[in-house]
């Protein structure tokens, strides 16, 4: 008979191994399963220099590019010009306007168009509008560039401008524009932002790169309209000639030493209809329209010459410049 202690203790002994074994089991498949979950993952297979690229690469969306600036006929840049409300259009009605003229026998206080003194940052002009630029000569006034910093303007220059506005009429000029790269010589009107208006402008401008050019062109309401460049049997800046235009609701003719060399074509209805300031200036460009006046290598001092203004309005009569006016005479070599 077995020993009831004894076999007791040979039931436990074998009971025992059998958990011990389950539990060390259980252990070493958790073990397992810790070292399975916290070992890291195989490194990918490395594909050699030699082996075909998988993908083929995504070519680029194409962008659209930007259109290249115009830098003739220029717009002045719209950051500057102040918010203010349109009035309605001013009267072109030529009775409401004298003719005007002046010969700038005494040009710092000429009696029709006074000096600007002003300048305007971030604009296409490159300089500050000094009066002390405002040069008498001999038989008109010089407006000059100087190559001078003057309030964060690397320049000066000069500028002249009436008082009153003026609208339909012939509009002329007595001048010798400035020669030199970077320069740019105007007679022109002008009414804008500053003014309450629309910005309507006419113009005849010369660049100093090539004074035996000259540029006629116009704005309604800050657009560029017909504008045309032409080429001059002389060149301007030997001598001062004289250029006009006629204005009329029907369009604009631009002349040189009397004769008509180019009218806006018939029919056009985007041609200014607000009466304007009247303008002389001489200045050199800002670095944004430079493609257009050339770099600033111009002489220091170089300016144009205007030895007479003069408007009589449509259908009145009045004294204007070609009155005592007659072309240079030019020497065959």
């Amino acid at each position: 008979m077995a020993h009831p202690g004894k076999a007791e203790s040979v039931n436990w002994t074998g009971s025992s191994h059998g958990t011990d074994a389950l539990i060390v089991g259980c252990l070493l498949a958790v073990a397992g399963l810790g070292l399975f979950t916290l070992s890291p993952p195989a490194a990918p297979k490395l594909v050699s220099e030699t082996s075909p690229a998988v993908m083929a690469p995504v070519p680029p969306k194409p962008s659209r590019l930007a259109a290249a600036p115009q830098f003739y006929p220029w717009t002045p840049p719209q950051a500057y010009v102040p918010v203010l409300p349109e009035r309605e259009e001013r009267s072109a009605l030529p009775s409401a306007q004298p003719p005007v003229l002046t010969r700038f026998e005494t040009p710092r206080t000429d009696p029709v168009l006074r000096a600007s003194d002003f300048f305007v940052a971030n604009s296409h002009y490159d300089c500050r509008w000094r009066p002390e630029n405002v040069e008498p000569t001999s038989n008109g006034v010089l407006l000059a560039v100087h190559k001078r910093p003057d309030g964060g303007a690397p320049c000066t220059a000069a500028e002249m401008q009436t008082a009153g506005h003026y609208s339909y009429g012939r509009y002329e000029v007595v001048m010798r524009p400035a020669r030199g790269s970077g320069l740019v010589s105007a007679f022109f009107t002008y009414t804008g932002g500053y003014f309450g208006d629309p910005h309507d402008e006419i113009d005849i401008e010369f660049v100093g790169t090539d004074t035996t050019r000259v540029h006629f062109n116009y704005f309604r309401k800050g657009k560029t309209g017909a504008d045309e460049i032409f080429d001059l049997p002389f060149d301007a800046a030997d001598a001062d000639r004289l250029y006009a235009f006629e204005w009329s609701p029907e369009g604009i003719t631009w002349f040189v030493d009397g004769e008509a060399i180019y009218a806006t074509p018939a029919g056009r209805n985007d041609l200014p209809v607000a009466a304007g300031k009247i303008h002389v200036s001489t200045w050199a460009g800002a670095e944004r329209i430079r493609q257009w006046t050339g770099p600033p290598t111009y002489k220091s001092g170089t300016g144009a010459h205007f030895s007479c203004v003069s408007f009589v309005p449509m259908g009145a009569t009045g004294p204007s410049c070609a009155d005592t006016y007659a072309p240079p005479v030019v020497l065959s070599p």
